[in-house]
C-alpha cells in the first residue's frame, strides 16, 4: 500500500495463505497507524478479495484479528466480510494468549454486493 502523493509505502495487504486444494486463501493487513480511519485498508483488502475471486478463482477468502481490535473487525465489515466466531487464547502476542476473532466471504457474496 502506498502513499502517492509522499511517494512512500503506508502498509502492506495480501493473501497469507492459498488453500488450492479447497479453493479457500486468508487475506491479511497492515497499515500505519498515520493513515488509520481514511478507508484505505477497506480499498486495499477489497482489491485483494477481488483479485482472490477473479483471478485465482477461490470460494472463500477469510481474515482474522485480535478481538481487541475493533478497527480491524470494522474493515472486514466494511468489505462484506461475516463474523464467524472467536477462538479463545488462541495466538501467543506479546507475552500473553490473545482471542482471535474470524470472519469470512464467499465468491457468491462478494459478486452479488458490487
Amino acid at each position: 500500500v502506498v502513499d502517492r502523493a509522499a511517494h512512500k509505502m503506508i502498509g502492506t495487504c495480501g493473501f497469507t495463505t492459498l488453500d488450492f486444494a479447497n479453493n479457500a486463501a486468508e487475506v491479511g493487513y497492515v497499515l500505519n497507524p498515520a493513515y488509520w480511519g481514511m478507508g484505505i485498508a477497506p480499498e486495499a483488502v477489497r482489491r485483494v478479495i477481488d483479485f482472490g475471486f477473479r483471478e485465482l478463482n477461490v470460494h472463500r477468502i477469510e481474515a482474522k484479528y485480535m478481538v481487541e481490535n475493533a478497527r480491524s473487525r470494522r474493515v472486514m465489515e466494511k468489505v462484506g466480510m461475516t463474523f464467524e466466531g472467536v477462538k479463545r487464547a488462541s495466538m501467543y502476542i506479546k507475552g500473553e494468549y490473545r482471542d482471535i476473532g474470524y470472519c469470512a466471504i464467499l465468491a457468491d457474496e462478494f459478486i452479488r454486493n458490487l
